[in-house]
């Protein structure tokens, strides 16, 4: 059979592609390394860890309560529980409160999901900040001055941000689906978020989301290291929900936990060399932790193999452009052996043509 031209340059740029995809695997290290990973609780329904500011402890919703314990898993106490449902929580930028959401039901009332606040050291002091129309998974600024949120005051769930006592709330995004939890950058600008398995970000003076990553798998709850230089989430990229890390400008990608069952909440510590999650691992969702190495180092690039076999969707400009930017040095030796693959494809072609 005789190839056309066209299609004799579709088979010499992918066996190029292919040939640099071997050499990136065999040549490039993830900077990302997995130390440990421990299990911390080990009871029923155990979901949404989130970390206090000084890292000292992790707060949970445990069935329909919440709860806190120690960063090494000791002391796990319930903080706040009724008989509604309560969940999703995260401590305030102080470290003395934490915002959740629960179930609202008042006799004669329609049922909604309200964001409350409760204070650490004194559980019985605890306040409603939302009303009406469901609205949850809270997370305070860094600075304190403001919570992010969702609310389906529109319709569907969008991301707001409010002040801590729930007043001046303002709509942040406006799609026809549903936003997946924020979470802030470190300065306070940006949140990241999740949309139809995707991940975003918007910053909140222009109020455009910006998309970070585009493909065909399920990306969810996206969350910032404590430097901004990555984010965490979880994929169901490798078959099933694991958890991932790339570097927050989407360049670069490392798979952090090799499970068969689902991992999902992701949260950094405040020192960026701990992920906690959640984890089915054995049956029942627990609060796991694992411990990361060499994350002050950017995640080297390597082309998507899965992109690849997508054409409609891999823009090589655009991946080859952001390989020279992160890998100057290694980008001559690809370059190199890619120049050496296409010599002899059109060698071969031209002693044929003889």
């Amino acid at each position: 059979m005789t190839l056309g031209r066209n299609n004799t340059g579709t088979l010499v740029l992918k066996i190029a592609l292919i040939a640099s995809i071997l050499l990136i695997s065999t040549a490039l290290a993830g900077a990302v390394t997995v130390e440990e990973t421990e299990q911390l609780t080990f009871e029923v329904n155990q979901r949404s860890p989130a970390w206090s500011p000084d890292g000292q402890l992790i707060t949970y919703s445990s069935e329909q309560a919440i709860w806190v314990m120690n960063a090494d898993g000791s002391d796990q106490t319930r903080v706040y529980d009724t008989i509604a449902w309560e969940g999703e929580p995260s401590f305030s930028s102080d470290g003395k409160f934490i915002y959740y959401a629960t179930e609202h039901v008042q006799p004669f009332s329609s049922k909604f999901i309200s964001i409350r606040v409760v204070e650490l050291a004194d559980k019985s002091n605890t306040s409603q900040i939302t009303e009406n129309a469901d609205k949850r998974e809270p997370v305070m600024s860094p600075d304190g001055t403001k919570i992010a949120y969702l609310s389906k005051v529109s319709g569907n769930y969008d991301i707001w941000v409010m002040n801590p006592d729930g007043s001046e709330s303002k709509q942040i995004t406006d799609s026809a689906s549903d936003e997946g939890a924020p979470s802030w950058s470190p300065e306070g600008e940006m949140l990241a978020y999740s949309l139809e398995g995707n991940l975003w970000t918007v910053e909140l003076s222009n109020r455009v989301p910006v998309i970070l990553r585009n493909d065909t798998f399920e990306n969810t709850h996206p969350v910032f290291n404590p430097d901004g230089s990555k984010i965490v989430f979880a994929s169901d990229r490798s078959g099933n929900s694991d958890i991932w890390v790339m570097n927050s400008n989407s360049l670069g990608i490392e798979q952090i936990t090799f499970e068969n069952s689902t991992q999902i909440y992701p949260a950094w510590n405040p020192e960026g060399d701990k992920i906690a999650f959640a984890s089915n691992e054995g049956g029942d969702y627990n609060i796991w932790t694992v411990t990361l190495s060499d994350t002050e180092k950017p995640i080297e690039l390597g082309l998507d193999k899965e992109l690849i076999m997508e054409e409609e969707e891999f823009d090589l400009v655009k991946e080859i452009e952001e390989f020279v930017l992160l890998s100057p040095l290694r980008t001559l030796m690809i370059l190199f052996a890619v120049s050496m693959v296409i010599i002899v494809m059109f060698l071969r072609n031209f002693l044929k043509g003889l």
